[in-house]
């Protein structure tokens, strides 16, 4: 049953429904205790299989055992009518697959969000928490400028300290290719089935990347499962939409992008630092620029005065002779009279 505006769950109060999905419910509420909004996200009525609940615990254990800016905050759990709940920051903004409705980003923004992505990941990866389905609709762009994790829902957590060693995953006749993580953007080692580790997440990041670019998925096809092909096989060098990144950024992009995890970025924070120096780049050259306006645009307005006083000079130099053409004329033209008088 849907939760009704003032019911409390736990101390916090409910204010409204903000929207739902496959794994949950979220709703807007007032922690009662701090006097503060948070989000407040329960399973749907009636999903209580083991899968969903083993999934909804891993993602609980998962963000609570990281602390970053970059990554959904958690603050409490527990269970409401015998469901299971979780407590988060309350985000104000957009998705970023919501943001890419309306095109590709500048490269100079995309490539902060893609920083902040992977300052998060580079923290998750430390924790030994890996997502496994980073995508643009697990990415949340908050009104301030900050790009916030979402969903661990399928994260693999293998620190002992964190829960007691490798969680088990969900039993299903499928592929775990097709079940852990999501077409267009998993990783080729994931597409066959092998172990994902950070590295997949740096491939994942890549493809968001390359999307927001170009406006377009490096890796999109008809349906799934020739989607999944393309991922092994297809080099997204020779994309169609390839040219509206920037040269500069290229290296970065494609080198996520290896089919191969050892020709990738080893981790995300040495992806981080050759971002973060092409972004001090960016402002150095956007610098010199300036200051080359500032040096030159005054003389070039020195210049302009002085032709601009040059040309008034000549103007009054004009109007003076003609001025005295026209008073010698009438003074002959006097003297002239004068003479003609009897």
């Amino acid at each position: 049953m849907p939760l009704s505006t003032g019911e409390l769950v736990g101390h916090f109060q409910i204010v409204s429904p903000i929207g739902k999905g496959g794994m949950g419910e979220i709703y807007r509420a007032r922690d009662t205790r701090l006097n503060r909004e948070v989000a407040v996200k329960m399973l749907p009525e009636g999903v209580n299989d083991d899968d969903s609940l083993r999934r909804f615990d891993r993602e609980t254990k998962a963000v609570a055992s990281l602390n970053h800016p970059n990554i959904l905050a958690i603050h409490d759990t527990g269970l409401h009518r015998d469901v299971p709940y979780a407590v988060t920051e309350l985000l104000q903004g957009e998705t970023l697959a919501e943001r890419l409705r309306s095109g590709p980003l500048a490269p100079p923004r995309a490539t902060e969000i893609a920083c902040q992505i992977a300052d998060g990941l580079a923290a998750a990866h430390a924790m030994s928490v890996i997502h496994r389905d980073i995508k643009p609709e697990n990415i949340f762009l908050t009104n301030d400028g900050r790009a916030k994790i979402l969903d661990f829902g399928i994260a693999r957590i293998e620190n002992p300290a964190v829960h007691g060693g490798r969680i088990t995953q969900p039993s299903s006749g499928t592929s775990s290719a097709f079940v852990m993580g999501t077409a267009g953007y998993i990783s080729p080692e994931q597409v066959r089935g092998k172990r994902a580790d950070g590295r997949s997440d740096i491939f994942a990041l890549g493809a968001v990347y390359f999307e927001m670019l170009t406006g377009r998925r490096a890796f999109q096809r008809d349906s799934p499962v020739e989607t999944l092909g393309a991922v092994l096989r297809d080099d997204p060098r020779k994309h169609p939409e390839v040219g509206k990144i920037p040269e500069a950024l290229r290296p970065f992009v494609f080198r996520c992008l290896e089919k191969d995890p050892a020709d990738r970025y080893q981790t995300a924070r040495d992806l981080v630092l050759d971002l973060r120096s092409w972004q001090a780049g960016a402002v150095q050259e956007a610098g010199k620029r300036l200051q080359n306006f500032v040096t030159v645009a005054p003389w070039r307005q020195r210049r302009t005065r002085l032709v601009l006083r040059g040309a008034i000079g000549v103007l009054l130099l004009v109007l003076g002779f003609w001025a005295g053409s026209c008073w010698e004329r009438e003074q002959r033209a006097s003297a002239a009279l004068s003479g003609a008088r009897p």
